[in-house]
């Protein structure tokens, strides 16, 4: 059963996982930003972004998240984070992402054809992954249903479903938790925290119990398999602010 990170055992559990090198590992959309109807306005708060660069300045902090990674670089100017890897664990990791280049445009041409007429339907093109994004549909379920029926055509394809967007990603491609552990080995930390809103983030709070990665969903969900929840994303500050009050080692 998850419980409040914000609640005692979250104050221990925090505090056990700080004592030690670690890295604080974050989602963006709907985790350091609330969610936007439009994808483009899915800006931190003021409060959080000085908060998070404060942080970033004193503890190693990452950013794996399923926008493209130059897409949400733009919205961390100014917070001097340590990693930012995008397109679900893909972007940034060292892969060889341009081999997947083509076989995404061949997934676009497609979709632009089956689902044209599908009103309120956006198909995000990231290079290296699509979104279907139908927030803006007016039956979103029918939007849903038809980019989950014409995406299983896909050659090559992983399907990862998010809120009100399904993600198609190329099948052998990192997902977000090898790219958690992957940073982890680069940075030569032996522990992570990990905050995530989204079932794109189930790859992270999935990897085995024994790993020592501290699982947080922002949102409770029994059907979550994170360790640990917030309330909502405006519970944000908060957490970060106690990320920050315990000191990194080294320092006072």
């Amino acid at each position: 059963m998850m419980e409040h990170l914000m609640g005692e055992a979250g104050r221990v559990v925090l505090a056990e996982f700080l004592s030690d090198r670690c890295l604080l590992a974050f989602d963006y959309d709907g985790t350091l930003a609330p969610i936007a109807t439009d994808r483009r306005q899915a800006i931190m708060r003021n409060s959080t972004r000085m908060i998070l660069a404060q942080l970033a300045r004193r503890r190693p902090v990452a950013v794996i998240t399923g926008r493209s990674r130059q897409d949400v670089l733009s919205f961390l100017v100014g917070v001097d984070v340590q990693e930012v890897i995008g397109n679900h664990g893909l972007e940034g990791m060292g892969v060889a992402a341009a081999m997947f280049i083509p076989r995404v445009r061949e997934w676009h041409a497609e979709l632009d054809e089956r689902m044209e007429a599908i009103q309120g339907l956006e198909i995000e093109d990231k290079r290296y992954s699509l979104s279907i994004h139908f927030r803006n549909c007016r039956d979103k379920g029918h939007a849903r249903d038809i980019a989950l029926r014409v995406a299983g055509h896909l050659e090559g394809v992983r399907i990862v479903r998010g809120k009100d967007v399904v993600n198609l990603v190329p099948e052998e491609a990192p997902d977000k938790g090898q790219a958690l552990l992957a940073a982890m080995a680069r940075l030569d930390l032996p522990r992570a925290i990990f905050v995530g809103d989204d079932d794109t983030d189930e790859d992270v709070f999935a990897l085995p119990a024994e790993l020592p990665v501290l699982r947080v969903r922002v949102g409770r969900s029994d059907q979550s398999a994170a360790q640990y929840y917030i309330r909502d994303q405006g519970e944000m500050d908060s957490l970060l602010g106690r990320l920050g009050s315990v000191p990194a080692l080294g320092q006072a």
